[in-house]
């Protein structure tokens, strides 16, 4: 038996050696080539999976796999939070607060009834996949407003709403599985129910968040550790921690990651600040954690793509895209930018908000979390999930520079 979990525990560590050098050589391949990262991670996994080398056998489901995806997915959230600034929700919090929970809502819908009718998937169970591909992707974004100098307001809002739906999207996949895993109850769901379970993710995964990053912050700014870099430790206990224990009392994990890294940027005035090169060395590692974790859950997802499974549902789940890119998303953003008087959002930006819609890293963990529980229909969740991913990198993320440059958004 020893000698069995000796074996077992050897063979994940080769495993993960295997991916975090494909990956490493996936991102010179991308830098080389002037394409987003993430697809390189697919394909590099697909080449090591069970389909064409064989290198990498990760069993979907396992204790493996599902820690790479739930540990790389909390990591992302939470620098979802740390990412964000009170500063610009003041000047645009309707738009991004109803992108976010209302735009949220919508795009789910409508991915949902599209692969309900394309792919003959049960109702709730469409409604599944498109709740977890309705969040947006902060890792994938954000480089790519890094190299270009849109418009300040826009740029904001944009990964504001990347932030928040990550957190809010997990939510809504968590609560719609419950669902789909309970029997009997239906899409019709009772009132205070639905309520009640809204309240125990979100407000307890708030709350749980809350703690943990002030207590993060509080730890980062007030106790100097004895080692250069020590205080990163603090940073994955906000992260990680707060999402452990929100999973363990049945509170969304996600949301708590995501206001422990909030909480923790906003930490009291009174407190210490945290000495420059201190804080550009927390995040050059926050940086890199995250992407490793990128490299981890996308080759681990892309060595279990089916080839068969895509080809057979490729034209059907290409469908289901279409719509997820060229008709969920206008009707979200019009749904959310409209009311919000307060930001005079002009057409050339709200045109721009159609187009700049990565998928990535959270629509991908997400996807193989759920698959992994063998909700009813979830065995394609991976392939439409690569799909999107793969569709909205290649068309959006690669084209948003001429788009910007189109719509007169480009700053100098």
């Amino acid at each position: 038996m020893a000698s069995n979990a000796l074996h077992v525990a050897e063979s994940y560590l080769f495993a993960l050696f295997v991916m975090l050098a494909s990956g490493a050589l996936a991102s010179k391949v991308a830098e080389r080539l002037r394409l987003p990262d993430i697809v390189l991670y697919v394909v590099a996994g697909f080449l090591l999976g069970p389909s064409v080398l064989g290198v990498l056998s990760i069993p979907q489901g396992g204790a493996f796999h599902d820690a790479v995806l739930s540990l790389g997915a909390a990591w992302i959230v939470f620098q979802g939070g740390l990412e964000m600034r009170f500063q610009v929700l003041r000047r645009m919090w309707l738009s991004v607060l109803l992108l976010a929970t209302v735009g949220l809502a919508i795009t789910a819908a409508v991915v949902g009834v599209a692969a309900h009718v394309a792919l003959a998937l049960p109702m709730l169970s469409a409604l599944l996949l498109g709740s977890l591909l309705a969040s947006t992707d902060p890792a994938s974004l954000v480089p790519v407003f890094q190299r270009l100098s849109i418009r300040a307001r826009v740029a904001q809002a944009v990964i504001a709403e990347s932030a928040f739906t990550d957190a809010t999207g997990a939510m809504l996949t968590a609560l719609v599985l419950e669902r789909v895993m309970a029997p009997g109850t239906g899409v019709h769901a009772g009132a205070v129910d639905l309520v009640e379970q809204i309240a125990r993710l979100a407000l307890g995964g708030a709350v749980i968040g809350l703690a943990f990053g002030l207590l993060a912050a509080w730890l980062v700014r007030r106790h100097a550790p004895p080692t250069p870099g020590g205080r990163s430790l603090y940073l994955v206990l906000a992260a990680l921690g707060s999402y452990a224990t929100a999973a363990e009392l049945g509170a969304s994990g996600f949301m708590a990651s995501f206001v422990a890294g909030m909480v923790l940027v906003h930490a009291p005035k009174r407190w210490p600040k945290v000495e420059e090169p201190d804080r550009h060395q927390l995040e050059g590692f926050v940086d890199a954690m995250s992407l490793q974790f990128r490299m981890l859950i996308f080759i681990s997802l892309g060595s279990q793509v089916s080839i068969p499974l895509m080809a057979h549902h490729l034209g059907r789940t290409l469908a289901v895209v279409a719509v997820f890119m060229l008709v969920a998303r206008p009707l979200t953003v019009l749904a959310s930018l409209l009311p919000d008087r307060r930001a005079k959002w002009t057409w050339r930006e709200i045109v721009f908000f159609f187009w700049v819609r990565e998928t990535g890293t959270i629509a991908i963990a997400l996807a193989g979390l759920v698959q992994s529980t063998g909700a009813s229909g979830a065995s394609v969740f991976t392939q439409v999930a690569a799909t999107a991913v793969i569709a909205t990198l290649l068309l959006q993320a690669s084209t948003t520079p001429l788009v910007a440059r189109w719509l007169g958004l480009l700053e100098r």
